[in-house]
């Protein structure tokens, strides 16, 4: 991997880094509320009812001509149809969370509102499937990863929005989960005195040292990971950041007020 790892990437000079992920959500509304106002992003762009030949051929041409080779109803491969405006559309949301943008897209019949459910069955989540996507949410380096899978699964609750922070205990039912203490709800890649865990705090996590996380469903299925970056970990992106930049012409910086420290030995 080192080879390459300091080679110069064919094309990434001409790109500006990540701009966002996307999710089709089933029920938008409790989308929005979980993403903007449980998690505190901020919308940047918003449209409803797109429809269109140019569009429906820009995000389901490939479908389209599978479907045409199989000479099956392009239906069958999760497509729906946005030509005119006489049977679905589209809206979508952007949702900014300051380094990185959230898509929420949603097809619904045309002649119901944003509200209404999206058109085609959700499909699998669980990360193990090929192709499923996750969304990873980086939280504060002062923030207790620990207790704020806890504070999260309160605050969805009291908005009729079920979330579910797995453990990393073993358990058999949802009541098990819930009476599980607080050190088993996060993965931590360090010896934490008080959310110790027998044989896990105690290892040698190489690399991966200041790395913690724990997954979760989203208010759709959609699969969510909320995540930590510090100690050797923290060193460790810090430094492919430097390396991306310095191959691609880019600026990113890590948090300034985490970079300033960093800087200082901190």
């Amino acid at each position: 991997m080192n080879n390459h790892q300091n080679a110069r990437s064919g094309l990434g000079h001409y790109l500006q880094g990540i701009q966002h992920f996307g999710i089709t959500v089933d029920n938008m509304e409790k989308s929005m509320e979980f993403y903007i106002d449980v998690l505190g992003g901020k919308v940047a762009i918003a449209g409803d009812g797109f429809v269109g030949e140019f569009l429906h051929n820009n995000l389901f041409q490939k479908e389209e001509i599978d479907a045409y080779s199989q000479g099956i109803d392009s239906r069958r491969l999760g497509v729906p149809d946005i030509r005119d405006g006489t049977k679905e559309s589209l809206d979508v949301r952007f949702v900014s969370f300051g380094n990185t943008v959230l898509e929420l897209i949603h097809f619904r019949d045309a002649k119901l509102t944003p509200n209404a459910p999206n058109v085609m069955d959700k499909l699998p989540s669980c990360v193990g499937y090929g192709n499923v996507p996750h969304i990873s949410f980086h939280v504060k380096d002062d923030v207790t990863l620990n207790e704020f899978a806890l504070i999260l699964e309160e605050e969805c609750e009291k908005r009729g929005i079920h979330v579910a922070c797995n453990r990393i205990i073993t358990v058999k039912s949802e009541e098990e989960r819930k009476k599980a203490a607080a050190k088993y709800a996060a993965f931590k890649f360090w010896n934490d005195p008080e959310y110790f865990v027998d044989g896990l705090s105690d290892s040698d996590f190489g690399s991966f040292h200041g790395w913690s996380l724990f997954y979760c469903k989203g208010p759709n299925g959609e699969q969510l990971e909320f995540n930590q970056v510090t100690r050797t970990a923290k060193e460790s992106f810090m430094r492919a950041q430097q390396e991306y930049n310095e191959a691609n012409g880019t600026k990113y910086v890590w948090n300034p007020v985490t970079l300033e420290g960093f800087l200082k030995g901190e």
